[in-house]
């Protein structure tokens, strides 16, 4: 627990943030033309891993009460 928040919540922030940034750079890509695909699809894999991870540890705290 971080501030008395469970871990989970958090990475679920960080979730949120990343699909977000990626999000904004398909924005910039299609309707401004810029040349952001690669840091775009290195987002878009980021936010892939950390859904996985966030994934995980919710299922922990939900069912099985286990806090980090």
């Amino acid at each position: 627990m971080i501030l008395g928040i469970p871990l989970a919540i958090w990475l679920g922030i960080l979730t949120i943030l990343l699909l977000l940034t990626t999000l904004s750079l398909g924005v910039a890509l299609h309707f401004f033309r810029k040349n952001v695909f690669r840091y775009h699809m290195y987002f878009a894999f980021a936010t892939g891993i950390m859904a996985v991870v966030h994934m995980v540890f919710a299922i922990a705290l939900w069912f099985f009460g286990v806090q980090y």
